[in-house]
């Protein structure tokens, strides 16, 4: 397959969850960062890489939301930085680099 042309500096839509609804350990919070980029890159999408990093807890009940841009863009692969956060503060952030 072939990677689309996306620009450097693509904005993601806003994903908006309630933390009640999730359980927020590490591998939660990679799947919902995973989700995120993939329902935004669509179904072809092949995620090679991600680098997530906890901040803040997020308790139950909390609203997290996660944006996310696109940093990088070649005919290969490409990389979106995302940010999870919390009304306590940022959450998560990471990076995910995908092809198609």
């Amino acid at each position: 397959m072939r990677t689309p042309q996306i620009q450097t500096g693509t904005r993601l839509p806003r994903l908006i969850l309630r933390a009640a609804d999730v359980r927020l350990s590490l591998i939660a919070t990679m799947d919902l960062v995973e989700n995120y980029v993939t329902g935004w890159a669509g179904s072809d999408a092949f995620v090679h890489a991600m680098n997530v990093k906890l901040g803040r807890p997020a308790d139950a009940g909390d609203t997290l939301t996660l944006t996310g841009v696109v940093v990088n863009a070649t005919t290969e692969t490409v990389t979106v930085e995302v940010c999870a956060r919390s009304a306590d503060g940022v959450h998560a952030t990471g990076t995910v680099r995908l092809s198609w």
